[in-house]
């Protein structure tokens, strides 16, 4: 495959910790200058699922799902690999939260959505409690793992065979915060602890930086915490920088 060349400074940190009793399932969501210009962050909660609004950068479009979590305390979110003309993987991360129950689900529907859309490159995590798998798709292409513990992704290719093209910067932000979250999640033992790390400017603050301080205006546009713990589920959120900003809990499925 050609590679394509790479527009947007779009990039998250994201991941799965394992917890006595459940998990942790973390997003900061990275967007550029232009999209922040006129940010619009959106929550849709409904007795079957709580999400965050997925962002088509290239319609600059609400569309499917960035976070979400349903009922059966399935969680999923994506991070960006590549842009193109193709279906955003936030509407296939809209469907596994509507149809995805059980980890065995989740060949099935993904086979489906791929075998109907050609899709925009990226990375999606999908955790319950007991399970996390990790789905990379680009175009037609897609690669399905299930992974076993802790677990924090970026912006590159792990399953899939493609060298994506963006500036310097960018691939050297996606690598230093894969490297410093994967370091910080060994030793995360409760909320707290991952709110910190999500508030990181290891090595520095700016454009390597966890909570994220783009040059060009871009940066960290809201932080996300879903904690699954025996019967309890809440969804810590801010709008902004961690490093600014105070996280507020909801109780979902009461």
């Amino acid at each position: 495959m050609q590679g394509y060349k790479q527009k947007d400074t779009i990039e998250c940190t994201i991941g799965v910790i394992h917890i006595p009793g459940g998990i942790l399932f973390f997003k900061n969501r990275d967007l550029n200058r232009d999209y922040l210009r006129n940010r619009l962050t959106v929550f849709q909660s409904t007795p079957e699922a709580h999400s965050l609004k997925g962002a088509n950068l290239q319609t600059m479009e609400l569309e499917g799902i960035s976070i979400g979590i349903n009922k059966h305390r399935v969680c999923v979110a994506n991070t960006h690999v590549l842009s193109s003309e193709d279906v955003t993987y936030d509407i296939l991360c809209e469907r596994i939260l509507s149809q995805v129950k059980e980890k065995t689900d989740i060949p099935k529907v993904t086979n489906e959505f791929m075998g109907e859309n050609s899709v925009q490159g990226g990375r999606i995590l999908i955790a319950s409690p007991e399970w996390t798998y990790l789905l990379e798709v680009y175009q037609k292409e897609f690669q399905l793992q299930e992974i076993t513990g802790n677990i924090a992704i970026t912006n590159n290719f792990s399953l899939i065979d493609h060298q994506t093209e963006r500036p310097k910067i960018r691939e050297e932000s996606s690598l230093k915060r894969l490297e410093v979250a994967s370091l910080m999640i060994k030793g995360i033992s409760n909320i707290g602890m991952l709110k910190g790390m999500l508030r990181s400017h290891l090595p520095e603050k700016g454009e390597l930086s966890i909570c994220n301080h783009q040059a060009e205006g871009g940066g960290t546009e809201s932080s996300h915490i879903i904690q699954i713990q025996g019967d309890y589920v809440g969804w810590s959120s801010l709008l902004g920088h961690p490093c600014e900003n105070d996280y507020q809990t909801t109780l979902l499925f009461q």
